[in-house]
């Protein structure tokens, strides 16, 4: 073809093949004006020996023709003027039909020995280089012409430019570039109409039939697989040039050339699958498919998936429809050995960045996605061996996978517990042995060079920050992969992949343990992949509202449909947030939508499995990491050179690139949102029956966000999940929600999250993710109408309950949730819900001993711990004398000061709240009146005289510490608000007595009135009422010395059986023991069992003594009667 006129090549090449009205294609007549469908009329016969020689004619024709060849650089040319090597040449005979099935039948097509063309003559070479372009437009004017042969020459040309571009096949010329076939005559058309549909079978059957070696091309042309795939594209890329051409003329041939191409290559293709010795080229037809398709994600202009009018008209699609119609076996059978080796290669990438090319992580994932763009593909790939792991009770599931030795570095890795035998049904199973876990498993590097412990410290910020977030994309880009290959799979239609997560999420419960076993859990990189896929199926729904109705919460009831990840018994069962018998648990399901509720609860479990535990152990890291930096620097030692602080730091690097990622972060909160919204709409009887977690994994996730990476909070809008805490702390569901660890996380989330910051606290939470935008910005606390009716109460029955969670864990409870109080209080919306305590006396005695209690042990805590601390920094202030200290002395008193610190700074915050808190609630009569009861009366005034002795009798003023700021010690203020409580119960005669009764020093009372005047702690009548307290006091005390005289001789039946002293108001208790009121009262806020028989008990199980405390009302009235008349 290198003898075309360039003008003409280019027009063709253009679309424009249409553009003069060319009858003479048929071969029937030569009139222009007939209608170019004559093209497809049936044409006369002729013999054989007349189509030989009319062939023959057309060939001499066409050899003088390219004499001329076209101007170098054309951008239409597509020959090479200086050709290296001759390419090979084969005649073909044309097949009796014009199928690739029918060609396809025999064992091989007829082929001839290639030959090699004659070459042009140099002298002819070297005129033709003279031409001009004068010279050559007048020899095109010339060619051109207007007769009818002419025209006919024209349209074979174009015919013949189109074989060689698509096909990369010449009919008559050499060209290095490209294969040359000779056609043999076999008398069926005209000399012109050689070339035309019935011929593109018998090229193609001629082109593939050739040995490889005998393809000789440069550049090499492309294996048979990825060329047909080449072809069809290209066919299509000039059928769409045809069609958009603005003159259309003369097309319809060639535009039925390029479509029985695209049918024919398919077909070829397809029948090399099936029969993979007809072809020699196609001897390795499944590693040519899976080459191609994972070069298809790195070079789309060759691409075998991309087609021009959608994915459904790609030469993969179209190939994989043909196997389907042909033998759906053999579909299932390439499908299955492409995605195996595939698969194969990417077990080989340990990383996102490992591999290059075809064989990076992120193509061999986009391969399979590939795999998936056509649905029966899809499906053939999921029900395929190995997509499963065996099913539970075979003995495949049992059987034992023991990973061979690794070598070099990866034996202390074996040392330590890693590479141990595993089942092959486990959770490194899943990973290991089956595709998505295959992708899953991926992503960055564990050991990542990026942030080497040799280097991490030295590595500036900036420097730190780009290399996280390019790595971050880097892992985007690649779980985008494996999320595309989750919708091609879904779209399949296949069960098993959502079995496939189903059995994911049975494997690895072990997961939440704090140090997961390797040989039944998979990794945690897979489970966190694994939340981002899901995660993005829950996308569309999550952010369309209408669609929330169809997440159906009797999925969680349904092991037929759940597959039994939400269990009721068994070592896993999850415990649900309200008690439930098995008829309860006999929820209909029947939801409108299937796959909404499967997908949401899916992705419940597998946040609970994946990122709510990394965020966990990710906490626990940084605290080891703030320890060790706070030992390093108290020994002055050099931090950098430390290997081991600077491995905890690289680990901290390392985990937060994928831990921290902003997308996933962003889904995952705006999932916990949801999942809120869900359990607050749900009736109690659906919403006893739903498992903890789902509470536990909302608050854990949004508070470990707030304290490690708060600015991930922004621009997030958690109403749904302020609404649930608030539903959840009421005292209407504190009998459903009894985990006493979970009603204290409902309060954390609260203060993190929803309490503005202040100048006093070190939260960096955005304030506008507490504020509600449909309330003009004011904070959800304020503005939240049922927050308003029972928040406060909440709350405060919360202080009392949190007594149940452990030492220090309560004083940051308490701590917490004495802030939010305050708030509240300083708020008029809440004032009136705060005097709804009152209702409930036995949840204000929970609170009150809770408060109590509290101030009791941080008061003691401090005193103590203090002086220990000041001694020994006066120890390491003096150096000669720390000097002479032993080195183990001195690291004992070094720890011994750390851990006093770590008591002080934990109990100084609280205490200095619980005092504060103690002064604005009993600023109410009504919440005062209760602290006034008989069995809160007497703990209230022991703990209010121990405080003041610690602070005044001890000369607690007096103690000083270095920098005590950081402990929060500020003594003075602590008494101001101390005294002020003093004067607020001052004129209560019950109060007066009590102190009198607990031994209350009046000289202690007047030393703390002439500190408060001279420091000017208290003012007005608050001062006033403080000191008259003193006098009060000794004349309470003289009446009380006198009642005591008159119960020296009770009788025993009077005594109290745990105290031993008279009772006021006596009680029996079931064992049959009686006590007084109080006494029971208080046991019980610490205790709820009988004090004997150790059976539980509540305050609502004891019963009144009136026929006891009828007599001994009647003995001491006689007794005070005796007393008066000797007066």
């Amino acid at each position: 073809m290198s003898g075309l006129i360039p003008d003409l090549a280019s027009w063709a090449l253009r679309g424009g093949a249409g553009n003069e009205q060319d009858d003479n294609e048929n071969g029937s007549n030569e009139n222009s004006n007939n209608d170019s469908d004559n093209s497809e009329t049936v044409q006369p016969a002729v013999t054989e020996q007349e189509m030989r020689a009319r062939r023959l004619a057309r060939m001499e024709a066409t050899m003088a023709s390219s004499q001329t060849p076209p101007p170098q650089g054309d951008p239409m040319d597509v020959d090479s003027s200086s050709p290296k090597k001759p390419p090979p040449v084969a005649s073909a005979e044309k097949p009796t039909g014009n199928s690739a099935t029918t060609t396809s039948s025999s064992s091989s097509p007829p082929r001839k020995k290639a030959a090699q063309p004659k070459a042009a003559s140099p002298s002819k070479a070297a005129h033709q280089q003279q031409d001009t372009p004068q010279r050559k437009r007048k020899k095109d004017t010339k060619l051109l012409g207007s007769s009818p042969a002419d025209s006919a020459r024209k349209i074979q040309r174009k015919k013949e430019l189109l074989i060689k571009k698509v096909l990369n096949i010449t009919l008559s010329q050499q060209d290095p570039a490209c294969v040359l076939i000779q056609l043999d005559d076999d008398g069926n058309s005209n000399a012109e109409n050689s070339i035309g549909v019935h011929t593109i079978a018998e090229l193609l059957a001629t082109r593939l039939s050739l040995p490889p070696s005998e393809i000789v091309t440069m550049p090499q042309q492309k294996p048979l697989i990825p060329y047909l795939g080449q072809a069809h594209r290209k066919a299509g890329d000039e059928l769409r040039c045809l069609r958009q051409s603005s003159s259309k003329k003369d097309t319809t041939e060639l535009q039925e050339i390029l479509q029985e191409i695209q049918r024919q290559v398919v077909s070829y293709a397809a029948t090399s699958l099936m029969e993979p010795d007809l072809f020699e080229q196609a001897s390795d037809g499944v590693d040519q498919l899976s080459k191609a398709l994972m070069s298809s994600s790195l070079d789309i202009s060759s691409s075998i998936t991309f087609g021009v009018s959608g994915s459904t008209s790609s030469f993969y699609y179209l190939l994989c429809e043909e196997l389907a119609e042909q033998d759906k076996a053999t579909l299932n059978r390439v499908v299955t050995m492409v995605a195996n080796q595939i698969v194969s290669q990417l077990r080989k990438c340990d990383s996102i960045d490992a591999g290059v090319g075809e064989s990076s992580a992120l193509a061999l994932v986009s391969a399979l996605t590939a795999v998936c763009q056509n649905k029966k593909a899809a499906a053939a790939m999921a029900e395929m061996d190995g997509f499963l792991v065996p099913p539970e009770g075979t003995p495949e599931a049992a059987e034992q996978v023991r990973p061979s030795m690794p070598g070099g570095t990866d034996l202390l890795r074996m040392l330590t517990g890693e590479n141990r035998p595993y089942k092959r049904r486990s959770g490194p199973g899943v990973e290991k042995h089956t595709l998505l876990g295959a992708c899953f498993r991926v992503s960055t590097p564990k050991n990542n060079s990026s942030f080497s412990p040799s280097s991490i410290l030295r590595q500036s910020l900036d420097s730190v920050e780009r290399t996280t977030n390019q790595q971050r994309r880097q892992l985007r880009v690649y779980q985008e992969g494996c999320n595309q290959l989750i919708m091609g799979l879904i779209k399949g239609g296949s069960d098993t992949r959502g079995k496939w997560f189903t059995d994911c999420l049975l494997l690895n419960t072990g997961a939440t343990a704090m140090r997961p076993d390797a040989t039944k859990v998979a990794s945690s990189a897979m489970l966190l992949n694994v939340s981002v896929a899901l995660l993005k199926l829950c996308e569309p729904f999550v952010r369309d509202e209408k669609k929330h109705k169809l997440i159906d919460p009797g999925f969680v009831s349904s092991p037929e449909h759940n597959g039994g990840i939400f269990p009721t018994t068994g070592d896993d069962f999850l415990r649900r947030l309200g008690e439930a018998s098995d008829d309860d648990m006999k929820v209909e399901y029947a939801p409108k939508n299937t796959f909404i509720p499967h997908c949401f609860f899916l992705t419940t479990r597998s946040l609970a499995l994946g990122l709510v535990p990394m965020l966990s152990h990710h906490e626990n890291l940084l605290r080891h990491i703030s320890h060790q930096h706070w030992e390093l620097s108290s020994q002055n030692r050099d931090i950098q050179s430390d290997p081991h602080f600077c491995i905890l730091v690289s680990k901290q690097r390392s985990a937060e690139v994928a831990l921290f990622q902003e997308e996933m972060m962003t889904d995952s909160l705006n999932f916990f949102n949801l999942m809120a919204k869900v359990l607050t709409d749900m009736p109690d009887e659906v919403l006893k029956l739903m498992p903890e977690h789902f509470v536990d994994n909302i608050c854990n996730a949004l508070e470990s966000v707030a304290k490690m990476k708060p600015k991930a909070l922004r621009g997030l809008e958690l109403r749904y999940v302020f609404k649930m805490v608030v539903k959840l702390l009421s005292a209407r569901y504190a009998s459903m929600v009894r985990n006493y660890n979970l009603r204290a996380m409902l309060g954390d989330v609260l203060y993190e999250i929803f309490l503005p910051s202040s100048g006093n606290d070190r939260r960096d939470v955005p304030t506008s993710v507490a504020c509600d935008p449909l309330a003009g910005g004011q904070t959800y606390l304020l503005s939240d109408k049922s927050a308003q009716e029972t928040l406060a109460p909440s709350l405060l029955l919360l202080y009392g309950e949190v007594e149940h969670t452990g030492y220090y864990d309560k004083m940051s409870h308490r701590a917490k949730i004495s802030s939010l109080l305050k708030y509240l209080w300083e708020s008029s919306e809440h004032r009136s819900a705060f005097r709804a305590i009152t209702q409930n006396k036995t949840s204000f005695m929970k609170f009150a001993n809770g408060i109590i209690n509290e101030t009791n042990t941080l008061i003691a805590t401090v005193m103590q711990k203090l002086p220990e601390i000041k001694t020994t920094q006066e120890e390491q202030r003096n150096a000669q004398e720390w000097s002479r200290l032993s080195e183990e002395e001195q690291n004992d008193r070094t720890s011994r000061l750390e851990e006093n610190e770590r008591e002080v700074k934990h109990a100084l915050p609280l205490c200095n709240k619980t005092l504060q808190m103690f002064g604005y609630l009993n600023t109410d009569k009504d919440i005062r009146s209760l602290f006034l009861l008989p069995e809160m009366c007497v703990r209230l005034v022991n703990m209010l005289i121990h405080v003041l002795g610690k602070l005044v009798g001890s000369k607690g003023l007096e103690l000083k510490v270095d920098n005590p700021e950081q402990y929060e010690f500020r003594p003075k203020e602590m008494l101001r608000d101390l005294c002020a409580i003093f004067a607020l119960f001052a004129s209560s005669d019950d109060f007066q007595m009590e102190c009198a009764k607990a031994g209350c020093d009046p000289n202690l009372l007047r030393s703390a009135v002439k500190t408060c005047q001279k420091l000017n702690l208290l003012t007005g009548e608050s001062m006033a009422a403080f000191e008259r307290l003193p006098g009060l006091v000794e004349a309470a005390a003289k009446t009380a010395e006198e009642d005591e005289a008159l119960l020296e001789d009770a009788p025993p039946e009077f005594m109290d059986a745990i105290l031993a002293t008279y009772m006021p108001d006596p009680i029996q208790l079931p064992s049959g023991h009686y006590v007084d009121r109080s006494t029971i009262t208080q046991h019980l806020l610490n205790d709820p069992t009988d004090p004997f028989s150790r059976k539980e008990m509540t305050l609502e199980d004891i019963q009144p003594a009136t026929e006891l405390k009828e007599r001994m009302t009647k003995w001491l009235d006689e007794k005070r009667a005796a007393r008066d008349a000797e007066k």
